[in-house]
């Protein structure tokens, strides 16, 4: 199966929380392609947009490829292979720059879009893709901090390895598609094309108003 396009995979992931009967949930977007989607969950379910701010640490000479990721909120998830790929300096470098783009992207998307309070709340961390796990993990970490009354983590399509580690860090965990043999996110949609921070703006400039 393949997505025609992130807003077509938000309106089926919708329907596939629909069971869960979240009442007004919060639901947070990981920028930048996972806020389409979240974009279609939220007006699905009835519920309001926010955003989650996480950063990918990304290995050398592979920036996709996850060593752990960093989270608004400064926390730090590592994957247990991270030192198979780089050294501590490394690591600390690949830290210190994406507290960089961290901090220029909190102050352009929290001035579209104050961040909701989110105590006593039900909320749906979504993202277009789950590989490694570790975004989502960052993610996840930083809103349960928050006192949250109930916690799902979704997305479209999750690795089968990256669905069991989410499971012990959010009260449900929901998935469309959970491939044996994962690849690229981008391979299980139609269009993939890339998601500006314009485009992120754009959108939380719509639940603002």
């Amino acid at each position: 199966m393949r997505f025609k396009d992130r807003r077509e995979a938000g309106r089926l992931l919708a329907e596939a929380l629909r069971p869960l009967g979240l009442e007004n949930p919060v639901v947070l977007g990981i920028p930048r392609g996972g806020i389409i989607v979240a974009d279609e969950v939220a007006r699905a379910l009835g519920g309001v947009l926010d955003v989650v701010l996480v950063r990918k640490l990304g290995a050398p000479g592979n920036p996709e490829f996850a060593l752990g990721a960093l989270g608004e909120d400064g926390q730090v998830v590592l994957m247990p292979y991270w030192d198979r790929f780089a050294d501590e300096v490394y690591l600390q470098g690949e830290i210190t720059r994406q507290k960089g783009v961290l901090k220029s992207r909190i102050a352009r998307y929290r001035a579209k879009r104050p961040r909701l309070a989110l105590t006593g709340r039900e909320a749906v961390v979504v993202d277009d893709g789950v590989a490694t796990g570790a975004t989502m993990e960052a993610a996840l970490r930083v809103v349960r901090a928050e006192g949250l009354k109930r916690l799902v983590a979704a997305s479209p399509v999750m690795s089968k390895e990256a669905f069991q580690r989410l499971v012990p860090l959010a009260d449900e965990v929901v998935a469309l598609l959970t491939p044996e043999d994962f690849g690229a996110v981008g391979a299980y949609y139609l269009d993939f094309r890339e998601v500006l921070d314009e485009d992120v703006e754009a959108v939380l400039v719509e639940w603002g108003s």
